[in-house]
């Protein structure tokens, strides 16, 4: 091809066709142009749908890891709504009615704590290799960016109820309640003797009012956990939602 188009320039100027050469090696000139600028643009375009696919990789990986963690929150979360009755049940229901196995159940749960530890191996590659400046989505990629900061709030909460409890229950437990722990763990069964014995000695207890106290506290911090909770679980749902949205945009 090279050797055609050589041959035309060394014909047109033996015939001192100067004219007509000077067209031709501008058209040449602008052919060679528009050869370079497809290749760009064809080079432009497998850099674009690669990064495109790495993007649509990143979101998915991001999407799963979310739909893991937000299933281990409602987990978490309907734990911390469970144990949140048993200081409610203290505190408005009269418990001399009720079987000693219960109130055994009653210390147990309000003593129980629980732990939302999220998977973030995938999120904390995704920030710290700045592969999150990928997303082209600029809301999206912000709200990412900031979950983090949301589930850390939500951890401080919970870190609190269980240092609250640790503390202050925990310990009046272990001052006030004189109960035989192979008994609390159903490793034998109570006498009579202690039967009257124990539960005199847990209605002493949950009515003091030093443990009411502790209880009205108690509720304070677990609805804000609770609340806290529930909105990040919510947070977690609308982005997987606009995840999901973006990665059939992406497809």
């Amino acid at each position: 091809m090279l050797k055609f188009f050589r041959k035309i320039r060394q014909n047109l100027l033996s015939e001192n066709k100067f004219t007509k050469y000077l067209v031709y090696a501008i058209g040449e000139i602008i052919l060679v142009v528009i050869g370079i600028l497809i290749a760009l643009e064809i080079n432009n375009w497998n850099e674009r749908e690669q990064l495109r696919n790495t993007e649509l990789k990143t979101l998915k990986s991001l999407n799963e890891a979310i739909k893991i963690n937000l299933n281990e929150l409602n987990q978490i979360l309907n734990a911390q709504i469970h144990r949140n009755r048993s200081p409610q049940e203290v505190l408005f229901v009269d418990l001399s009615n009720q079987q000693l196995v219960h109130l055994d159940s009653l210390i147990t749960e309000n003593v129980e704590n629980y732990t939302f530890d999220p998977s973030t191996g995938i999120y904390n590659s995704i920030i710290h290799s700045g592969k999150i400046e990928i997303i082209t989505n600029d809301s999206l990629k912000n709200r990412i960016s900031k979950l983090y900061d949301s589930v850390s709030d939500y951890q401080e909460s919970e870190d609190e109820i269980t240092e609250y409890t640790k503390v202050h229950l925990e310990e009046n437990f272990i001052n006030n309640l004189n109960i035989d722990p192979k008994v609390l763990a159903k490793l034998r069964a109570r006498t009579e003797e202690e039967k009257q014995k124990d539960k005199a000695l847990y209605i002493k207890t949950f009515n003091s009012k030093k443990l009411k106290n502790m209880y009205i506290l108690l509720l304070n911090k677990m609805g804000e956990v609770i609340t806290k909770g529930q909105s990040l679980a919510s947070e977690y749902r609308i982005l997987i939602a606009d995840l999901e949205n973006e990665i059939k945009r992406k497809e």
